[in-house]
C-alpha cells in the first residue's frame, strides 16, 4: 500500500555496500520499513524518521516481526584470531 515501495533485497544491497558492519542507517522517510528490514537482516542498528502515522505503524510491526523472525540462513561469522606480533 506504499506509493513507493522497494525490494528488501535491493535495499539490503544498498546498506550492506553503503556501511560497514555494526553500523548505523539514518532514514529519514521510513516509509514502510523496508530500509529498516534490511538493517536488521544485516545486523545493522537502524534510527528512522516517519511522519505518516499509517505508515509508521506498517514500519513498527514489519521491524518487529524481523527481530523475532531466527535467521535461518545467516552466515555464521567466523571466529576471531589473535594474530602474533613476531
Amino acid at each position: 500500500g506504499h506509493p513507493s515501495p522497494k525490494p528488501v533485497e535491493l535495499m539490503k544491497w544498498l546498506v550492506e555496500n553503503a556501511t560497514t558492519e555494526g553500523g548505523t542507517v539514518c532514514d529519514p522517510f521510513t516509509g514502510s520499513g523496508t530500509t529498516a528490514l534490511a538493517c536488521v537482516l544485516l545486523g545493522r542498528s537502524f534510527i528512522g524518521v516517519e511522519q505518516h502515522e499509517p505508515y509508521f505503524d506498517v514500519a513498527c510491526r514489519r521491524i518487529e516481526e524481523a527481530y523475532v523472525q531466527p535467521r535461518l540462513f545467516a552466515e555464521p561469522k567466523p571466529a576471531a584470531k589473535q594474530e602474533a606480533l613476531l
